[in-house]
């Protein structure tokens, strides 16, 4: 064989060798994509299901607390200048986890670990408590412990709890 035949041999088996690699390349790309997106999911599932456990030790924390369920109840009924400094300070630390707890779901979804629904279900907690004057006075007072990008869309949720509010049924307008 020449020199000339080695050497179209040899051009061609690196062609092949280039080929080959381009392949394996591109599988390995659409690997490492899939591998992303399936760690993107898990970090955003991982990311929900810490907002529903925050909610659900709330939640047990209220239910064994007797003297903050008492408390909660004379806010409900607009007794709150019944409320011992005891029991203001409790509502207020309730309070406080609950807005803290908002405050971190509305992190993770500024930071894209979840989704807009998935915000506003971990914000249902809130959303009632936002058209009592009670927790009104609470935020005004309290809001400066979180950041202005929380504080807006928290007072949006307030401007629309007040507007189905004058909304509702029974509304003199």
């Amino acid at each position: 064989m020449t020199r000339e035949q080695w050497k179209d041999i040899f051009d061609v088996v690196g062609g092949i060798a280039i080929v080959a690699s381009l392949i394996f390349v591109g599988l390995e790309t659409r690997s490492s994509a899939r591998q992303a997106e399936l760690t993107r999911q898990a970090l955003e599932i991982s990311a929900y299901q810490e907002l529903i456990n925050s909610i659900s030790q709330q939640s047990t924390f209220f239910v064994e607390n007797p003297d903050l369920r008492s408390a909660w109840a004379k806010t409900e009924n607009g007794q709150t200048t019944e409320l011992s400094d005891d029991e203001s300070a409790m509502i207020g630390i309730f309070l406080f986890m609950r807005f803290r707890h908002g405050d971190m779901a509305y992190f993770q979804y500024e930071r894209g670990a979840i989704d807009e629904d998935r915000l506003r279900t971990a914000l249902n907690p809130i959303r009632p408590l936002l058209s009592r004057p009670f927790v009104k006075d609470w935020w005004s007072r309290r809001q400066e412990s979180f950041v202005a990008p929380y504080i807006e869309y928290i007072d949006r949720m307030i401007e629309e709890a007040e507007l189905v509010n004058s909304n509702s049924p029974g509304d003199s307008r």
